[in-house]
């Protein structure tokens, strides 16, 4: 049965997150069972979990529905994110190995605007994680997963991946190089303003679509 549940919960994020399922789309049970190939148990037990990651809600008399993206969650994220990140550098970038911060730039200065939208959404993540990779602190690592979960699907939502990517990568480079200094607290710096430049960026857009 572990298993199972595994392989349900899985599928369903991932469509979550790849908005095949999109925000505020209510998910039918039965299609589930079909889609996943598993029994009821299972998929109400991946629901349970992703109710409680907050991607998706139960909404009285009417079922599981997909959380919406909405401006406060976005700012909410974010502050979360400002909050932890540049602190995360400042206290641990140290750990971080510079063959892992050379092979996070070379990835980042081999950008294609060819490559598929999820390979350039999770070379957007790419620095964000590495960073968290080596943060010490388990608890950290489980909020940035959902974090940045979320932050994946608004990407994808309001197709700011191919918009911003230029920009992103400009930004990721900078941190880069001060980490590579070992200069943790200019790279935090930097750090926060990318990071509110992209809580500017994403809530302009959101609003721009009436959400």
């Amino acid at each position: 049965m572990g298993n199972l549940k595994s392989r349900a919960y899985d599928i369903i994020k991932d469509n979550i997150i790849t908005c095949r399922y999109t925000p505020g789309e209510f998910l039918n049970e039965a299609q589930l069972m079909e889609e996943v190939g598993v029994s009821r148990t299972p998929i109400r037990e991946a629901l349970n979990k992703l109710e409680q990651e907050r991607l998706v809600r139960i909404v009285p008399q009417k079922g599981v529905m997909v959380s919406e993206l909405t401006l406060r969650e976005i700012n909410e994220i974010y502050q979360v994110r400002l909050m932890l990140e540049p602190q995360v550098v400042r206290l641990w970038g140290n750990r971080i190995p510079v063959e892992e911060l050379e092979h996070c730039r070379m990835r980042l200065m081999n950008y294609s605007p060819e490559m598929s939208m999820l390979e350039r959404s999770g070379l957007d993540d790419s620095l964000h994680r590495l960073i968290i990779d080596y943060c010490p602190n388990s608890y950290i690592h489980d909020w940035s997963d959902y974090l940045y979960c979320q932050n994946q699907r608004v990407r994808i939502f309001t197709g700011r991946i191919g918009q911003r990517m230029e920009l992103n990568n400009a930004g990721h480079l900078k941190i880069l190089d001060k980490l590579l200094l070992g200069d943790y607290s200019g790279a935090a710096e930097l750090l926060n303003e990318h990071l509110e430049e992209g809580k500017r960026n994403t809530s302009d857009v959101l609003l721009q679509m009436g959400l």
